[in-house]
């Protein structure tokens, strides 16, 4: 060791030009390697400043979307589960089916009773008809016959004041022993004849009358038949209601799926009992997805709804996609949490709050999972680009 330490320092000794020139060449590979290896990190510090100036970048940005929870309006036995988990389905179709022989029970028994009204409706208005009719021609026939019976009670009169005439004469004459009793006799005979049928007409007249006055009240039947059908056709409006509101509990029973979408989850296997507002399936339309950024708040200022944004997947490294900012929220996601952490203990630490952005993807054509992770870079925008972005 010594004499190897002894030679290193002989040769330190020497001159430039005495040194080996395996030394030389050595430490000039080295200065070369320090030289690249500084231009190499310049260019990277200066690469890394500029992106930093011109984007903000984060990882904590996921696929989002519309998580639809497919719940019961009811509660009951559930007898059939017809999709699985990942299946596509269609706006309407079916996903379960609840035990509804009881509701079906009572939704025929309404249905019975509003046809049974529906035919009464229609006995009452037959019989509206027909008393309708009757009175009509009841009272026809009795104004008629109150009409004859005046002009019999007129024609009466008219043959009692003749009688009453002939009478007069023949009593003159009989006073001055012109004509004989017999004549005299039946004078008065016929004046009191005129006298009784005068009478007779009268009366029939009276009656005609009081036939007619019931046969106007008889024609008031018709008005309670009318009152009596405006019940029923209540009652009947009535009826149909409930069977309407019982087709919705019917049809409460039979589970559908709100959007087009994938079956993300099913709580519920066929034979368990669903519970009134509970949760059955879980949905979302992967059509319709974003993503959902959360932003320190140091940044957001320096991006407005409109930014470009350049997105990477993690689960497809090789896609890379373009979005724009549509929405940054107005309050941080810890103002926002079930459990906000106040500080109780008077021990203070500032840590950097963070805002959610929605970002809108666009010319999508790959399937994109909500919840998966992705990475952003969003252009930071300037009083001169929002202007011109304004414009636009």
């Amino acid at each position: 060791m010594d004499g190897h330490t002894s030679s290193e320092a002989m040769d330190a000794e020497r001159p430039p030009e005495d040194r080996p020139a395996g030394f030389l060449k050595g430490k000039r590979f080295r200065l070369a390697g320090i030289i690249i290896i500084a231009f190499v990190l310049i260019v990277v510090s200066v690469r890394f400043l500029m992106d930093r100036a011109a984007y903000v970048s984060t990882a904590d940005a996921r696929i989002a979307s519309d998580m639809v929870a497919v719940s019961t309006d009811i509660s009951g036995r559930i007898t059939s589960v017809a999709v699985g988990e990942g299946d596509r389905v269609s706006a309407g179709d079916v996903l379960f089916t609840i035990e509804d022989r009881e509701a079906t029970y009572t939704l025929d028994e309404y249905r019975a009773e509003a046809d049974r009204l529906r035919a009464q409706i229609a006995r009452e208005e037959t019989r509206a008809s027909l008393a309708s009719s009757k009175a009509g021609s009841e009272v026809a026939a009795r104004a008629a016959g109150t009409q004859s019976a005046a002009a019999s009670v007129e024609a009466a009169q008219s043959d009692l004041e003749t009688a009453e005439s002939d009478y007069d004469r023949v009593k003159g004459l009989f006073d001055k022993g012109q004509v004989s009793r017999a004549a005299l006799d039946r004078a008065q005979n016929e004046l009191a004849n005129a006298e009784q049928a005068l009478r007779r007409t009268q009366a029939q007249r009276r009656m005609a009358l009081a036939e007619q006055n019931t046969a106007n009240i008889e024609g008031q039947e018709v008005r309670l038949i009318d009152h009596e059908l405006a019940v029923l056709r209540a009652t009947l409006q009535k009826a149909e209601a409930r069977v309407d509101a019982q087709e919705v509990v019917v049809d409460q029973h039979t589970i559908r799926s709100p959007i087009d979408g994938v079956v993300d989850e099913i709580f519920y296997d066929a034979g368990e009992h669903s519970l009134r507002g509970f949760r059955m399936a879980l949905l979302h339309n992967p059509d319709e997805v974003w993503i959902s950024a959360n932003i320190k708040e140091t940044n957001i200022r320096h991006m407005h709804p409109g930014a470009p944004v350049e997105v990477h997947v993690d689960s497809h490294p090789d896609l890379d996609l373009k979005g724009r900012v549509v929405k940054i929220n107005d309050a941080t996601l810890a103002e926002a949490a079930l459990m906000p952490n106040p500080n109780a203990n008077g021990v203070f630490t500032k840590i950097t709050q963070r805002i959610a952005v929605r970002i809108d993807l666009e010319g999508v054509d790959t399937q994109l999972r909500p919840g998966t992770m992705v990475r952003v870079r969003i252009r930071k925008q300037t009083e001169t680009s929002r202007g011109s972005g304004a414009g636009r």
